[in-house]
């Protein structure tokens, strides 16, 4: 049985690879050329094949060669992950605050609830990732302290925050025929109306597609967004309308954009998530606190214009 690499022989490899002389990769890791040489060989001795050809000086590593070189390369890659951590660690004047959020709350409801926390601990460092946490498990490892995700959630690697319970709303054009009036729209209303949906695999779209197909409304879809911001971009641009969630939906109103309530409107509930083998830290909890009053300031805004 061959000899398994040891981690000089794996330095000495990849300095080669990298620099393309002994010469140089010795002076990289403060070696000498003989050495290295030797070392080298040792190294084809102990991988079974050859690693280099060696043309005018210079050490061209062949295909296997190529081949070893990638694996060491993601090797190092997840340790430069953890000194990149390491070094951030060091770099913070205070706590790290990992939050995992769906993108629509990292431009609706984070901006706020982070400026909130900041004026609390101005040396906080709050990382932030736009992804969704029930993507994460113990199996795979959580990244984060706080996660928010729409929708109801049931898992016990989780502890759940409810933050607010709202309606989705219309969205539609300033000068639409559907922006004047009073009440709720019905989806009647929508018979034939250009109207901006989300992606199809959306769970929202799914919902409203099957009350519009219950009700036997046929709309006209131009266009198909993935995210409820570029939704509402959409019908800023006079695309047409849209039903979205209302945290969303506040943050265009008056810029070209009617709100109005929709009898018919599927809830919308927004969630903080908690792994419950994660160790608390003192500045989530303080996050999910503002981030549910100013759930709650939406909600008595939504009060306010009549859309819920």
């Amino acid at each position: 049985m061959k000899p398994e690499l040891n981690l000089r022989q794996v330095d000495v490899f990849r300095a080669i690879v990298k620099f393309g002389t002994v010469t140089a990769a010795a002076a990289a890791l403060g070696s000498s050329q003989p050495t290295l040489t030797r070392e080298v060989l040792r190294l084809e001795a102990s991988v079974g094949f050859q690693l280099f050809e060696r043309r005018r000086q210079r050490l061209h590593p062949t295909a296997r060669a190529l081949k070893l070189y990638h694996a060491i390369e993601e090797a190092y890659s997840g340790l430069d992950k953890i000194n990149a951590s390491l070094h951030r660690m060091r770099a913070a004047s205070g706590e790290i605050l990992q939050v995992s959020t769906l993108p629509t709350f990292a431009q609706s409801l984070l901006p706020e609830a982070v400026a909130r926390l900041h004026r609390e601990a101005p040396g906080l460092t709050i990382e932030i990732d736009n992804g969704d946490p029930r993507n994460q498990s113990p199996i795979s490892g959580f990244n984060f302290d706080i996660g928010l995700i729409e929708g109801e959630y049931d898992d016990p690697t989780t502890e759940v925050i409810p933050l607010g319970t709202f309606r989705q709303v219309c969205l539609i054009p300033a000068g639409h025929p559907l922006a004047s009036g009073t009440g709720p729209l019905r989806l009647q209303d929508f018979e034939d109306q250009a109207f901006v949906s989300l992606g199809p695999k959306d769970p929202y779209r799914l919902i409203l597609d099957r009350l519009f197909d219950e009700a036997g409304v046929t709309r006209r879809l131009p266009v198909t967004m993935q995210s409820a911001n570029g939704a509402c971009e959409m019908v800023r641009s006079g695309i047409g309308v849209s039903i979205l969630n209302p945290l969303t939906a506040l943050g265009y109103l008056g810029d070209r954009v009617v709100l109005r309530a929709f009898a018919q409107a599927p809830g919308f509930v927004v969630s903080a998530l908690h792994p419950v083998d994660r160790p608390w830290v003192d500045t989530a909890g303080r996050l999910a606190g503002h981030l549910k009053a100013i759930c709650a300031e939406a909600q008595q805004r939504l009060e306010a214009l009549h859309l819920i």
